[in-house]
């Protein structure tokens, strides 16, 4: 049985994006002393002000669907690169990945456009910089959500990838040396 390697460095690779924040903004503090960091990951969101951390103020709907859909892509990528001939079952695992990163951000421009959290969110988008009150502030999707595009494309190409066939060409037979004949 012949794993496909490059499969399942996608699928680690996938499953490593879960524990880095996949969503990163500094910004103003509210009590303006200060900046005021968020990091969204898809099972949390996180806000910082002032040094006090606050878990969990945010609606991340998107990330738990992001979260599901990674995890049930990386369950098939693992079991498509096991199982012998299986590889439209990795390639639906690599949909599933690449389809993760698309409801987290679709999700969360979706959520930062509808809802101020904070008064400078008003501009905020996926990728923004600016800056209110005097304080510069960035917003960036982060290495989580990067490393989840990478996992999913190498998942897509290792599925695409023909499983290289050895041929073992039957031995030829040794030659046979005439015999003298008497004279």
């Amino acid at each position: 049985m012949k794993q496909n390697i490059i499969g399942i460095v996608g699928v680690i690779i996938a499953f490593i994006s879960l524990a880095l924040p996949w969503w990163w903004a500094r910004g103003p503090s509210v009590f303006g002393t200060s900046y005021t960091y968020v990091s969204i990951y898809p099972y949390q969101a996180t806000v910082s002000d002032a040094g006090t951390a606050v878990t969990g103020q945010l609606d991340i709907w998107y990330g738990w669907a992001a979260f599901a859909l990674i995890v049930v892509g990386g369950l098939l990528g693992i079991a498509g690169c096991l199982i012998q001939g299986a590889r439209r079952i990795l390639s639906v695992g690599g949909v599933l990945a690449l389809l993760s990163i698309i409801v987290f951000a679709a999700g969360l421009q979706n959520e930062l456009s509808n809802k101020l959290v904070l008064p400078w969110w008003s501009t905020v988008g996926l990728f923004s910089s600016g800056t209110y009150l005097g304080f510069n502030y960035t917003t960036y999707l982060s290495f989580g959500f990067w490393l989840a595009l990478v996992g999913a494309i190498i998942m897509l190409a290792a599925s695409l990838r023909k499983p290289q066939s050895v041929s073992v060409a039957p031995p030829t037979p040794a030659p046979v040396s005439p015999t003298p004949t008497p004279a």
